[in-house]
């Protein structure tokens, strides 16, 4: 059974940022999508905040890949602003690093 997932989302300007803290995997992408499907349609700029995330499986990389794909078709902007080091390996071994729009780690501190 998978630990809760929290997210939470706070305007930033023209953004919003969402921080997922816990474990991502089929039984918890559905709180993580919501927050995203709000995002979108609210606001230009969509700042995804994973540095709490202790676990992700191939459920949550789809849901990452799905929303810079849509974000690429729509009218916003998707950035993963900080990424844990299990999602950071996640992405590294499925080779789709290229595919999901990372903010330079240097710049992090913009947002801290």
């Amino acid at each position: 059974m998978a630990l809760p997932l929290l997210v939470t989302a706070e305007p930033l300007e023209d953004a919003r940022l969402i921080r997922a803290v816990g474990e991502i995997d089929m039984s918890t992408v559905g709180a993580l999508r919501f927050e995203l499907d709000i995002a979108c349609e609210q606001v230009g700029t969509v700042l995804l905040d994973l540095s709490g995330v202790t676990f992700i499986d191939s459920t949550g990389l789809h849901l990452l890949l799905e929303a810079s794909r849509n974000s690429s078709a729509g009218d916003w902007a998707f950035v993963l602003v900080r990424s844990s080091a299990v999602v950071q390996r996640l992405i590294e071994v499925s080779g789709t690093a290229q595919l999901l729009p990372v903010l330079d780690p240097r710049a992090e501190h913009v947002l801290a």
